[in-house]
């Protein structure tokens, strides 16, 4: 892959911290606040709801803007599940949650794997 670089690096930090923190189930605890992380896929660094715009931005693929796709999927069928002022435990609880931690270990190994890929030319 030849990564011509992406116009917001630091946005695409704050992505993959996203993603890899809503895959890791293990740091998901009592305290776990996943606000910021849902606020970074969906505002921040990247629409999951409509990737495809962010690519040569936060995204490098094609493949990246699929599996994000993916996961606001999962993101927005959570989001409607929840009860209105959701608490922390509503979050982790819910039965829409596993497929959030999953579709993101997915993205999350793609997003690790093309960032090693990636060179300048």
């Amino acid at each position: 892959m030849i990564d011509r670089g992406l116009t917001l690096p630091a946005l695409r930090h704050q992505l993959v911290t996203a993603v890899l923190t809503l895959a890791a189930s293990g740091l998901q605890d009592a305290d776990f606040d996943p606000a910021p992380h849902l606020a970074t896929l969906l505002t921040d660094a990247c629409d999951a709801t409509a990737p495809v715009p962010w690519l040569g931005h936060t995204l490098r693929t094609p493949e990246e803007a699929a599996l994000t796709a993916d996961l606001g999927t999962a993101l927005r069928a959570h989001l409607t599940a929840l009860p209105p002022d959701p608490t922390l435990t509503d979050h982790l609880h819910a039965p829409t949650w596993p497929p959030i931690t999953t579709t993101a270990a997915h993205l999350a190994r793609l997003l690790l794997h093309n960032d090693h890929q990636a060179h300048t030319p």
